[in-house]
């Protein structure tokens, strides 16, 4: 019986002190020992303020300010091209000759018509100069006089007339070069030597783009607008592209429609740029930046120091009892790796680092917070 009560009471002794170490360790991670603990560690970062360029990026493309199609203003066989498809051309240049048997011939005919035209003419002159001071002595009546104005008036008219023949058989014999209108750079080539030039047709014989000056076309949102048109009144607005090489090129804002599109909210825009080199081309896409001057006082911030939530954009700031609270703020862009921002003043700290795992109202731990600010 003795030893029966001995196993009992060590039992006993057994689960009491299992509880009591069950007991301790639950103190020991009750909530307020690890609140005291597991408070998250923060860096802070200042606003600052400063003075920003006030620039504008979108995408666009480029255009050729002038794009003209080549075609034959006669019907007449092709007998030189002057140039090789693709080849960089200059205004005034020959690009086509044309057949010009029919043309000269036209040309040589209204030339002998009107050798003819003219004889007749210089006769009708000499009868009305001879016929003037025989009228005026009765040796021919008034109607041969009549007879002799209206023969030299009918001539004046004829010459008149072969004169104009002329003018037309030059000017077609003229449209046998075709010479171009811009410099630029030549496309496809659509006739070759005895192709029949035809002003009706389809296909241009050769399109030309200008490469020099050449253009860009973007559009802005409606509230970039006004930054813009204020800094045009100020003076010449730069437009920067990239060429072909990668290098940036700077052009000039040209023009501003005058109308927001109501499907895009948007306003169309375009540029110009020197392409001596032609290291710019004709429809090729770009990323476009619009500089407008600049925003002087603007509040800015690292950009992971700004959180998007699902009522807007915030910063996390730490209150005098080391506990995280949210404050709203606007997210005006980002801009040389910087956040530019309203709803804060400079100077205020807000949490850099550590962010992702606060909520409202956590208790915070502040460490190595830096001495500077966003700059």
């Amino acid at each position: 019986m003795n030893i029966k009560w001995s196993k009992k009471r060590l039992t006993a002794a057994c689960v009491l002190a299992g509880t009591v170490g069950l007991w301790m360790y639950s103190q020991s991670s009750s909530p307020a020992t690890q609140k005291e603990t597991a408070a998250p560690k923060v860096s802070l970062i200042g606003a600052v303020s400063k003075t920003l360029p006030l620039t504008f990026s979108t995408q666009g493309h480029l255009v050729s300010l002038n794009e003209v199609d080549i075609r034959g203003q006669i019907t007449s066989p092709v007998s030189r091209v002057g140039f090789h498809e693709g080849d960089f051309v200059k205004q005034g240049q020959l690009l086509f000759v044309l057949d010009d048997a029919e043309e000269l011939a036209a040309l040589g005919h209204a030339q002998a018509q009107l050798g003819v035209i003219k004889a007749e003419l210089d006769k009708a002159n000499r009868d009305l100069s001879r016929g003037r001071p025989l009228l005026k002595t009765h040796y021919i009546s008034s109607s041969d006089w009549d007879t002799l104005v209206s023969a030299q008036q009918q001539a004046a008219a004829q010459y008149k007339s072969a004169q104009d023949d002329i003018h037309t058989a030059q000017a077609q014999l003229a449209y046998t070069r075709i010479y171009a209108p811009v410099s630029g750079k030549t496309g496809a080539l659509n006739v070759h030597i005895g192709s029949l030039a035809q002003p009706g047709s389809t296909l241009p014989m050769v399109s030309i783009n200008q490469f020099d000056p050449i253009g860009a076309e973007f559009t802005l949102p409606e509230q970039d607008l006004n930054a813009v048109v204020v800094a045009q009144r100020q003076g010449p607005v730069d437009v920067q592209v990239t060429d072909v090489s990668g290098k940036p090129v700077t052009g000039t804002l040209s023009f501003i429609d005058n109308t927001v599109s109501q499907d895009s909210g948007t306003v169309s825009f375009k540029a110009r740029f020197n392409n001596g080199e032609n290291q710019l081309w004709p429809g090729a896409y770009q990323n476009i930046t619009v500089n407008a001057g600049s925003t002087p006082n603007v509040v800015v911030l690292p950009p992971q120091a700004v959180q998007d939530g699902p009522d807007g954009h915030f910063v996390f700031v730490v209150d005098p009892q080391m506990h995280a609270e949210t404050q709203p703020v606007m997210l005006l862009r980002i801009q040389q790796q910087m956040a530019v921002v309203t709803g804060i003043q400079a100077g205020t700290k807000v949490v850099l680092e550590g962010a992702n795992a606060l909520r409202p109202g956590m208790a915070v731990k502040v460490v190595n917070a830096p001495a500077g600010s966003a700059s």
